[in-house]
């Protein structure tokens, strides 16, 4: 698609700001996906440094939940649009395309990608992107069924709004891209000015800072791919995976240029005396280590002491002046088990490892943009702005 590659953005141009200490303006929409979901997440994450609006069409209001919007996120809907009474009065698509420099269309359902491939423009969201500034930057990420995705209809649709310049945040088999993935897409492609974190030619000759990612075994490993490449667009990323969590990770899915670590290159790495020893190399190497997911088990060796496998080798020799984050996921009932308050209360009292809890369901793994944010803050406060590249 148009912007599928940070930087390839075809024919978005760098946001000129008329004021340049007014923050970028971005316009935020939802259609009918149950992806609608977590919209309030996605403009969580864009009002901590844009000035935000939001649309809503009829379908994305069935799943949208108002009340998990920013305070100062103004909701629009088809009934604003139809508001117009005399002659000479504003027209809400048009003020709306004016204002924003940029755009992010957030679930996209097969129904309203129907619409904007076909030139429909029966509500709100569909005037506006009717009448859209194609130099200004233009994001969608698609959210449907799998049957949805492959059909033919679908594939005709993509091509056709790639050829207006829109920009794709792929999903996953149909499903939407997690929000963080969206965030940190729309701050990669963009061009400079639209984020203030955005890396200037300056930034370029810094240092990165190196992330390393750990996962164990829970289902939320899923979400491990989604994590390593919301952080590879600013950072440098290696990865650790222990050997239960390759029931759930799906290595084809990483980035290409994060490297994976696991017990295999532990072992194979050391031969004869005076060869390096992975778990000192990569806690020489990290500025800052996240184990997201942390299943129970490997909570109860990091709070034991145990050393048995490359992630906990890594955790063992850590060093805790740097920051070292961990994100649990398990069900319930292991949640709520004695043995593991009192390992949670022992990394977090004893080693001073930071908790990255979620906001409900417990147990369950934070949603990867929270754990996204906690890290980004947790780097800005570290490095001051101009030390390290992308903070």
């Amino acid at each position: 698609m148009a912007c599928s590659e940070p930087g390839s953005s075809r024919g978005s141009k760098p946001i000129q700001a008329n004021d340049a200490m007014r923050k970028p303006r971005i316009l935020l929409a939802a259609t009918g996906s149950v992806a609608a979901l977590r919209f309030g997440n996605l403009c969580h994450s864009f009002s901590r440094w844009a000035e935000v609006k939001a649309v809503a069409t009829g379908g994305a209001l069935h799943f949208l939940d108002r009340a998990s919007l920013p305070n100062d996120v103004i909701l629009y809907t088809d009934e604003d649009e139809w508001s117009w009474n005399h002659m000479g009065d504003s027209v809400l698509h048009i003020e709306l395309r004016r204002w924003a420099d940029i755009m992010v269309i957030a679930p996209l359902s097969a129904n309203t990608l129907s619409k904007i491939a076909e030139g429909l423009c029966d509500n709100l969201l569909t005037c506006l992107v009717h009448a859209w500034d194609y130099s200004k930057p233009f994001f969608v990420a698609p959210a449907m069924n799998t049957l949805l995705w492959s059909s033919p209809f679908t594939e005709r649709h993509m091509m056709s709004i790639d050829e207006q310049g829109i920009s794709l945040v792929p999903p996953i088999s149909g499903a939407m891209a997690e929000p963080s993935i969206i965030h940190s897409t729309v701050m990669a492609c963009a061009g400079p000015g639209i984020s203030p974190w955005e890396p200037t030619q300056a930034d370029a000759a810094l240092s990165k800072p190196r992330i390393l990612l750990a996962a164990s075994g829970s289902i939320a490993a899923t979400k491990f791919a989604h994590l390593c490449r919301s952080f590879s667009g600013w950072s440098e990323v290696r990865a650790v995976a222990t050997k239960a969590s390759f029931h759930f990770i799906d290595r084809a899915s990483l980035s290409r240029d994060v490297i994976l670590y696991t017990d295999e290159d532990e072992r194979s790495r050391w031969n004869t005396t005076g060869d390096s020893l992975l778990p000192i190399e990569l806690h020489g190497w990290a500025d800052i280590m996240v184990i997201a997911p942390l299943s129970a088990n490997t909570l109860g060796k990091i709070a034991r002491g145990l050393c048995d496998n490359l992630l906990s080798s890594v955790v063992y020799a850590w060093d805790f002046s740097k920051p070292l984050f961990v994100a649990p996921a398990m069900n319930t009932l292991m949640w709520n088990n004695p043995f593991t308050q009192r390992h949670i209360r022992t990394i977090k009292d004893e080693l001073r490892i930071s908790l990255i809890l979620p906001l409900t369901k417990n147990g369950a793994m934070a949603e990867t943009d929270e754990i996204y944010g906690a890290v980004r803050r947790c780097l800005q406060s570290r490095f001051p702005r101009g030390h390290v590249a992308g903070i």
